[in-house]
């Protein structure tokens, strides 16, 4: 969830990168998100393997589930036109560029 929403790149004049560790960085914590973050899983997926848990894959694959917050916070600021244009919501979706996102489409 941080990755697409908080972890922002910043470069210096002289073109250095200057977010490059987590004392120049927020690092979104456990803390960070929604008080109520109810999850359901697709009751109708099962996987024939005889895995771990009907496991389907370790490592990168879940991380990329971070999208489907980038999703989430687009089609939000979708609902704001009613859903007639599709935003222009750069990642990560700091809260600043969602609201940048928001008066974009209150102005069309």
């Amino acid at each position: 969830m941080g990755w697409l929403t908080t972890e922002e790149l910043w470069w210096d004049g002289k073109g250095r990168l200057r977010t490059h560790a987590p004392s120049t960085y927020k690092i979104p914590l456990a803390s960070d998100r929604p008080a109520i973050f109810n999850v359901d899983l697709a009751e109708w997926s099962e996987n024939r393997e005889m895995t771990i848990g009907r496991s389907k894959a370790v490592g990168e694959p879940p991380f990329m589930l971070g999208v489907s917050v980038l999703e989430a916070l687009s089609m939000a600021v979708a609902s704001v036109g009613g859903y007639r244009r599709c935003p222009q919501l750069d990642a990560p979706a700091t809260p600043e560029r969602v609201l940048m996102a928001v008066e974009r489409m209150r102005k069309a």
